[in-house]
């Protein structure tokens, strides 16, 4: 899936959603860990990945999954 994310799109959040791609039963500590990114940084990209259509949390925070939008 090619990335294609506003120009004004902060490189955390790009690779944030890079690693969401790959693995979309990733937990936000997991981020965290690859990352290597304190969890509340991730917790705000998450934000902002929302915020602006580009992902969405399906099912529990355990034992849900990321879903990332074809428009991207």
């Amino acid at each position: 899936m090619k990335l294609m994310l506003p120009k004004d799109c902060p490189k955390i959040a790009q690779s944030t959603l890079e690693a969401i791609i790959q693995d979309p039963y990733i937990t936000i500590g997991q981020l965290s860990e690859v990352l290597k990114l304190s969890e509340r940084t991730i917790k705000n990209r998450i934000v902002l990945l929302k915020r602006e259509g580009l992902i969405t949390r399906i099912g529990s925070r355990t034992s849900g999954y990321w879903e990332v939008f074809n428009n991207v």
